[in-house]
């Protein structure tokens, strides 16, 4: 089974168009590839069904992922937060029950996490718990133009003390040309300072409305190691 948790350092990281590219390449190779989502914040409600852009998002990519909310929450703010002005109570044993049921039918599976790592879900429970009781490797999206590498610092620091298996960082609008100095390092700062693999970098497309599915997979063949993110070899990369 090909399975992650994506998460990232803030919200508007970029996390959901790297699993989007993420799940649409690996439907590409021929894998069933589901989304999971356990909480999703700032949904439109109607009637019996609601509106995520994360949703749309992959769904722009791929119409034949499999996805999968559990905690829709209406409000733009924290899970935390969100969950307390619903009056909805989110349980991890919920979260856990609901994932299995929905993973084991596919070949490969994502969850992506709502707003950062450290992010408050609960009482007593932050968005790593949730990779930790799923048992799931983290791969962190980190954005330059959102994050200073002060950020990462003590980000890598807490996800060590958690000793959930960390592999690595994708950099989402990574900008090699940039005039600013520490965007344009940013990939190579962060691994010469702390050793995180660096597991590849997504191009800083500034308006991706436009963007088309063939390059968006063809930027992640080319641009993430995808048998480093999903932990063995992938036998239809060859």
């Amino acid at each position: 089974m090909l399975r992650i948790f994506i998460s990232g350092l803030e919200k508007q990281s970029g996390k959901s168009l790297v699993t989007a590219g993420l799940a649409a390449t690996m439907q590409s190779l021929s894998y069933s590839t589901g989304v999971f989502k356990p909480i999703i914040t700032g949904c439109e409600t109607r009637k019996d069904a609601f509106l995520s852009s994360d949703f749309s998002l992959i769904k722009k990519f791929d119409l034949n992922i499999d996805l999968k909310p559990l905690y829709v929450l209406s409000n733009s703010v924290s899970p935390f937060v969100g969950a307390y002005e619903d009056s909805v109570k989110i349980e991890i044993n919920d979260i856990y029950s609901t994932y299995h049921l929905f993973a084991d039918s596919l070949d490969c599976s994502i969850v992506e996490g709502c707003n950062s790592i450290s992010s408050p879900i609960a009482q007593n429970l932050c968005e790593i718990d949730i990779a930790k009781t799923l048992s799931l490797p983290v791969v962190l999206v980190v954005n330059p133009f959102k994050s200073s590498v002060e950020d990462f610092l003590m980000a890598n620091v807490y996800i060590k003390a958690s000793k959930i298996p960390f592999l690595g960082v994708i950099v989402n609008q990574c900008d090699e040309n940039s005039d600013n100095l520490e965007i344009k390092y940013f990939p190579q700062i962060i691994k010469e300072l702390t050793g995180v693999k660096i597991l590849g970098c997504i191009p800083n497309y500034k308006d991706f409305t436009n963007l088309v599915p063939e390059v968006l997979i063809e930027n992640i063949l080319n641009g993430v190691k995808l048998e480093e993110v999903f932990g063995l070899k992938i036998a239809k990369l060859d």
